[in-house]
């Protein structure tokens, strides 16, 4: 009984461990000085959204569905459906501001006003990887 209790409580020291915030950044290059998205922090409550959405659930420490097809003009909304805070951090492709700490339930949206591949992640949890394919 012991030994469980002390493994169930190493168990959860990593898991602690994994949720610590992350000071890294991520450097732009030399793009052009317009933001090919639009980032909004999106109300928790369920909205009707104007166009056609994407929709991006964290759960289970994982970005669902990892890659997503989205045309320019559409909007990717992302939700926080899991019990530790997640982020969505901009890696590559064209640029969108990326966002603060999401806690469950939080939502995030960005409109996409350009074509191409972008990858992100949480900076949270750097396992934690996905791509958005913008087509025109």
């Amino acid at each position: 009984m012991k030994l469980r209790a002390l493994l169930t409580a190493a168990a959860l020291a990593l898991v602690l461990a994994a949720c610590g915030s992350s000071s890294s950044s991520s450097s732009s290059s030399g793009a052009s000085s317009t933001p090919a998205t639009t980032a909004t922090s999106a109300p928790a409550s369920k909205s009707p959204s104007a166009g056609k959405a994407v929709q991006v659930t964290m759960k289970n420490l994982a970005f669902t569905p990892s890659v997503i097809h989205a045309t320019v003009g559409q909007t990717v909304t992302w939700t926080n459906d899991d019990s530790p805070p997640h982020n969505v951090t901009w890696v590559s492709g064209p640029k969108f501001a990326s966002s603060g700490t999401l806690n469950t339930g939080g939502k995030f949206s960005i409109k996409l006003t350009q074509a191409g591949t972008i990858h992100y992640f949480c900076s949270i949890h750097p396992f934690m990887k996905a791509t958005i394919i913008v087509g025109g």
